[in-house]
């Protein structure tokens, strides 16, 4: 299952993010958006997290944040996860970033294809 986070994840603002859900929830999470059915381009054209409020995002899979000890809560609405993460110590948030590939262009900030 592919696994959708908005912007380019710079390392301060996964710190922040973290940070702030630890406040409020008392758990280390970041938020990301699944492809549980449709594609991509369609999750972040239906996103109101993701949207055209991002010019990029970046893309994992379950698995591979599974493998690096990254376990997924099913928040919110559907299709909304949050990733857990340990703590926000430089390590974590790298081992985070590896998960994921390089950003790409968001799909809802393009034109939609013509039919």
């Amino acid at each position: 299952m592919v696994i959708v986070r908005a912007g380019v994840m710079a390392a301060d603002s996964i710190r922040r993010t973290a940070s702030d859900s630890f406040a409020d929830y008392g758990a280390y999470l970041v938020s990301v958006e699944a492809v549980l059915e449709g594609t991509v381009d369609e999750v972040c054209r239906s996103s109101p997290r993701i949207g055209e409020r991002y010019g990029r995002i970046r893309l994992s899979t379950v698995g591979r944040l599974r493998s690096a000890g990254f376990p997924l809560l099913a928040t919110f609405e559907r299709p909304h996860f949050d990733i857990v993460l340990p703590g926000t110590e430089d390590a974590v948030i790298a081992g985070l970033e590896r998960c994921f590939d390089e950003p790409v262009p968001n799909p809802a900030k393009q034109a939609p294809p013509v039919s």
